[in-house]
């Protein structure tokens, strides 16, 4: 059973046939050329236009089967994922995991304590930086303008 995802390749395949095909048939015409050049011409046309009608069809079908496997393969992650996360089993490992949090805060707060004090320390860091590039920036603006008024005061 070819997959949902294999069609997309099926549209190729069939496009490419076509093509060869049509390819056989104008070489087959271009041997009687000779004979009946316009008779050639006229269906020489109309197979033209008949390859690339096909061309197009299975174009359209094959972007429109591979959307439709790529949404199909989403849902199917999607419910995997779902399932996987309410299962007994995770849920087991989540519960195990948060009761060694809970015991860890529980037995060492001096540890926890340090960690969210560093981590205050580094942000209360980072905002103090980002407050002097800010003042640092509006200083340069502000002298900027200042150096501009005062020079055109200065013009005649």
């Amino acid at each position: 059973m070819i997959a949902l995802i294999q069609l997309g390749d099926v549209a190729i395949g069939a496009a490419i046939r076509a093509g060869e095909k049509s390819a056989d048939k104008l070489a087959a015409f271009r041997t009687r050329l000779d004979r009946e050049r316009t008779r050639f011409d006229r269906e020489s046309l109309r197979t033209a236009a008949e390859v690339w009608a096909r061309w197009t069809v299975l174009a359209e079908r094959g972007a429109a089967e591979r959307e439709r496997g790529k949404r199909g393969a989403q849902r199917a992650v999607d419910a995997a994922v779902e399932r996987l996360a309410h299962s007994p089993i995770v849920e087991r490992v989540v519960d195990a995991q948060l009761e060694r949090v809970l015991t860890l805060l529980e037995n060492e707060p001096d540890r926890v304590r340090g960690l969210i004090r560093g981590q205050r320390e580094s942000i209360v860091g980072e905002a103090v930086g980002r407050v002097r590039a800010g003042a640092a920036a509006g200083d340069s603006a502000v002298d900027r303008l200042t150096l501009r008024m005062s020079r055109r005061g200065d013009v005649p």
